[in-house]
């Protein structure tokens, strides 16, 4: 990354680390719902499916290399074990004391139609539980974001990070992004770099949220053009069905707030696009959050 957006970064990361104790606790959030599915490594090429393991490698890699200096900001280490052999179809991080700890597993880097993107936005969605801000599980469990704050951190401050300094026109060009996407990403983002960014995001969230269809067993496909209608009584702290998800996902793509600002650890309007300030497009996904309630 250029170093003026580092420095935004670290400069950011320290202020809130500040008024932040380390987070305690023994929670382990997962990507998906507890599953039984198992992927193993392919005995041979025709038989892989998802991203190989040099890809599961190289996002690891780089995910480590852009949040390492700005977790240890948050007086955190940032530590990411790579279990390729290990076939859970899932991810998972937790807290061991000054450890923020997420387990890669294979499995799910396996599954079919997984993108090198799309895992990366994985890899954001577990550090979203720790940097997401508001809304946080409740009680013993506070120190981690919720599920759909988890999500919406992966698109909207996460993947951003990570490849906003890629040629991120070139790689969208071959993505067949919808159209709907392409409108929705000029709303809020105006350069060309930016908006092609969003679609960047959104579509590795398309990914992810047909990933979690599948495992949530339902025959309905996920769609831009079809968002979940449903609207909670109060937030939703567990993981909502995939077409809600890609909601969020798309949501955190669109919206306008500079990645580079820190969502508020109890202000829902902090380094978000939210309702309770007046936007009007981006903001947290209705069918798991609602504004100025309390969580289930």
């Amino acid at each position: 990354m250029k170093k003026t957006v580092w420095m935004l970064l670290l400069t950011s990361a320290v202020a809130q680390a500040s008024q932040t104790n380390i987070h305690r606790g023994t929670k382990l959030c997962d990507f998906a719902p507890k599953n039984t599915r198992q992927i193993p490594i392919a005995k041979n090429l025709v038989d892989s499916t998802g991203i190989t393991e040099s890809d599961f490698t190289k996002a690891i890699d780089t995910v480590i290399a852009i949040y390492s200096p700005i977790v240890k900001a948050h007086g955190a280490n940032l530590v990411i074990n790579r279990l390729w052999a290990d076939a859970t179809v899932n991810s998972d991080t937790s807290v061991e004391g000054t450890d923020w700890i997420v387990n890669a597993y294979g499995g799910l880097a396996r599954f079919q139609n997984m993108t090198y993107d799309a895992y990366v936005a994985v890899l954001c969605h577990e550090l979203g539980h720790h940097l997401g801000g508001f809304p946080h599980y409740p009680g013993n469990d506070a120190w981690a974001s919720n599920e759909g704050e988890a999500d919406y951190f992966a698109t909207m401050k996460g993947f951003r990070t990570v490849f906003v300094n890629d040629d991120n026109t070139t790689v969208v060009s071959a993505l067949a992004a919808p159209q709907i996407v392409k409108d929705q990403c000029s709303v809020q983002h105006k350069d060309s770099k930016e908006i092609s960014l969003c679609i960047r995001g959104s579509m590795a969230g398309l990914t992810l949220g047909s990933i979690l269809n599948d495992l949530g067993g339902n025959a309905t496909p996920v769609n831009f053009n079809t968002p979940d209608r449903r609207e909670v009584v109060q937030t939703n702290d567990n993981h909502p069905e995939g077409q809600c998800r890609l909601d969020t996902y798309f949501a955190g793509a669109t919206c306008g707030v500079s990645q580079t600002e820190e969502l508020g650890t109890n202000n829902p309007t902090q380094g978000a696009c939210a309702e309770e300030k007046g936007d009007h497009f981006g903001f947290r996904s209705h069918c798991w959050y609602k504004p100025g309630s309390a969580s289930l």
